[in-house]
């Protein structure tokens, strides 16, 4: 009778693998800048990710706007990772069917199998794949960087039987999406009035004096603040030290342990080596850390691996983005392979972001370096400005870039400004980034896809009701999500790549400088409370509207242009006095937001 039903249960297993299937998608064209080859080898390996239906998402949400409310008796309430998976995970039962589907097409549960609760990775073999979702998969090679990939043409499903449990599924036909790049300077020789920047022009502007690090430090309070890469982008410790030693400021290597995914010092890259270099050089409180999440993985594989990650860094910034549009693909019109449209990719990753903020982490994102008008638009051909996300989400903070108007160059210059032969600035009037300095414009706008939240909605219909010259109407959506949220220096920023001194820029340098002053503030914050300020936007407007001097006020530029130069049917927003789709709030002041934080007013009004 036991072997009876131990055969009964093979072939229900069997069954579920080869039934008729719930089509999630089907590739049928290659995505530009990649060339499809033969069949894959049945033995090469594949990894994946399963993205289960969640539950209690309206909860979830309440219990995010709480504790990121400093008004809300539940301020700073974080919960743990066990009570946001039990909230949010499918029942046990039917995560056990899932576990069933994967066992009975040969994928060992025990060893290739990681569950999340709401999510499993699976590491296995391309004949157990072609199994699961009944297809073929095929090697895929870059044109230009050469990197292969094993993914799936033709249509993919799953059973009937998990089709209602399996939301989405990524690392099967989904492949890499570019990110924001580290824009590099082609003329700064030729440009009147240019410069570099250094840590100490950093401190200048934001005004972080010598006394207020010291001040920070005397907490005593262990504070991190992280830089988040994808796709192998990787740094070189050795040009983290050489970067501290040229800028005549104690910057250390980032020890081994706060280095998370394989990075390959061998090989460093513009972009990582900016990131890791301005949130350790600004911030010289808090243990700087390096998260690359591994593989081709986006925000969704990273939303998942950080949020269940035990120890994670308090602060973390974002220094990629794409188009919230286009977010399923870097092929036009193609906007399904994972199962969902480009809609419900970016409101699962939303979810994402909501957890993490739950758990009291702050979240920071690069506003995009094309302008209003967006990378995928630098001709301006099409009749839509576009956002770039996860800029665009309501769950992160989103900064923008400024330049300097006239600076004054500093009398004393650090080493690694006379090595890339460009005088670094002291100080200076700050101003939008433009295409004729800088070469981009700071990307920024309304979302299509979230509504504009409560947090943001004064500041934001001020801008409307200001007089200032709009777009098109047509061309964004005023009821939805604005970007950015803050600004900060984006131009010529000095650093060290490969061992060679070098300027780049981008809001890909904004966003870790503001992560590395939100440090700071989380040292106050917890010296005080024992909690970090976790999501900051609630925060940051609350005190926008109670001490405007918290920010520097950005009213000159505009981000109509984008990498590709100015043409003539290029629309975007202008600065003004006040929150704008351009810098945002502003730059910080940071002296004036530590007393903020220090005299506890954020917490005055707190409603029982």
């Amino acid at each position: 009778m036991a072997k009876l039903l131990l055969s009964l249960a093979v072939l229900a297993m069997a069954a579920v693998a080869v039934s008729a299937g719930n089509v999630m998608f089907t590739r049928s064209t290659v995505p530009k800048g990649w060339t499809m080859g033969g069949l894959a080898d049945p033995e090469s390996p594949i990894e994946f990710t399963l993205a289960l239906k969640q539950r209690n998402l309206d909860i979830l949400e309440k219990w995010f706007w709480e504790v990121s409310d400093p008004t809300h008796h539940n301020y700073q309430e974080y919960k743990s990772i066990d009570e946001i998976k039990d909230l949010v995970s499918p029942k046990p039962e039917d995560i056990e069917k899932v576990n069933q589907w994967l066992k009975a097409a040969g994928v060992h549960t025990h060893h290739g199998v990681t569950h999340f609760g709401d999510a499993v990775d699976v590491a296995t073999k391309v004949k157990h794949a072609t199994q699961l979702f009944n297809t073929k998969f095929y090697e895929f090679k870059h044109t230009e960087t050469g990197a292969t990939v094993v993914r799936s043409y033709g249509a993919y499903s799953v059973p009937e039987s998990v089709s209602h449990l399996v939301e989405m599924v990524t690392g099967i036909s989904t492949f890499p999406i570019p990110h924001l790049r580290a824009i590099k300077p082609k003329h700064h020789k030729k440009v009147a009035n240019d410069y570099g920047v250094v840590p100490q022009t950093i401190f200048n502007l934001y005004s972080i004096s010598q006394e207020t690090r010291k001040m920070i430090a005397k907490t005593g309070v262990a504070t991190s603040a992280a830089v988040i890469e994808f796709q192998g982008q990787d740094f070189a410790p050795t040009d983290l030290a050489a970067f501290g030693q040229g800028v005549n400021e104690k910057v250390q290597a980032v020890p081994a342990d706060q280095i998370i995914g394989p990075n390959d010092i061998t090989n460093p890259g513009d972009e990582p080596s900016l990131d890791i270099q301005m949130i350790a050089g600004v911030n010289l409180v808090a243990s700087p850390w390096f998260w690359l999440e591994n593989g081709n993985g986006w925000l969704y594989q990273f939303g998942v691996h950080f949020f269940s990650t035990a120890t994670v860094p308090q602060v973390n910034s974002i220094s990629y983005g794409w188009w919230e549009g286009d977010q399923c693909d870097i092929a036009p019109d193609e906007c399904q392979q994972l199962g969902v449209d480009t809609v419900g990719y970016v409101q699962r990753v939303n979810v994402e972001f909501q957890k993490i903020g739950l758990r009291g982490i702050s979240l920071i994102a690069s506003s995009g370096d094309s302008g209003a008008n967006g990378r995928t638009n630098g001709d301006c051909s099409q009749p839509q400005l576009r956002a770039a996300f996860p800029s665009s989400s309501p769950f992160v903070t989103s900064v923008g870039a400024t330049e300097l108007n006239n600076p004054t160059m500093a009398s004393n210059q650090d080493p690694i400004c006379q090595s890339t032969g460009l005088m670094c600035a002291a100080s200076g009037q700050e101003q939008a980034v433009s295409y004729a300095l800088s070469q981009f414009a700071s990307g920024g706008g309304f979302s299509n896809i979230a509504a504009m939240p409560a947090y943001q909605s004064d500041a934001v219909n001020a801008y409307f009701n200001s007089g200032v010259t709009l777009p098109t109407p047509s061309y964004y959506n005023a009821s939805g999500r604005g970007a950015p949220d803050v600004a900060a220096q984006g131009h010529n920023l000095n650093i060290v790549m490969a061992g060679s001194p070098q300027l780049v820029g981008g809001t890909s340098a904004s966003a870790p400088i503001f992560a590395a002053v939100v440090a700071m503030l989380n040292a106050a914050e917890i010296s005080i409370s024992g909690k970090p300020l976790g999501f900051l936007n609630p925060f940051l407007y609350q005190m926008y509207a109670a001490m405007p001097s918290a920010f520097n006020d950005i009213t000159v530029g505009d981000n109509k242009c984008t990498e590709d130069g100015c043409g003539a049917t290029c629309q975007g927003y202008l600065c003004a006095k006040g929150w704008d789709p351009v810098t945002g709030l502003g730059t910080p002041n940071a002296q004036v937001m530590l007393q903020y934080v220090q005299s506890g007013a954020h917490k005055l009004n707190k409603r029982k």
